[in-house]
């Protein structure tokens, strides 16, 4: 499993809005993708401006070269575009095998 993580801050007067799309946009990949192994969100303690995604993939190459270019993502980035308080940061991770002891 290929894992993404997305850190996102939402201005505050946007969040209850963001969230609401966040939630739709999610939703829909998590019952339609079959290769969307995981999507969680998580929103900060501290600042609840602050989300992160969780999100697990079949693999890097199927989210990069199909899964981003689903038709469905540009509506949905010009519709959250300008709710961003900053710069989106994603990070990719793999998994590191257990060590046998």
């Amino acid at each position: 499993m290929h894992v993404l993580t997305v850190e996102l801050t939402i201005k505050p007067e946007n969040l209850a809005d963001f969230l609401q799309e966040l939630r739709q946009f999610s939703r829909y990949i998590v019952q339609q993708e079959a290769d969307c192994l995981r999507f969680e969100i998580f929103q900060d303690d501290d600042d609840p401006c602050r989300i992160l995604l969780l999100e697990g993939w079949s693999s890097r190459r199927h989210l990069e070269e199909v899964q981003l270019q689903r038709a469905y993502y540009q509506p949905y980035f010009a519709r959250v575009q300008s709710m961003f308080a900053a710069e989106r940061l994603l990070r990719h991770w793999q998994a590191l095998p257990l060590e046998q002891g």
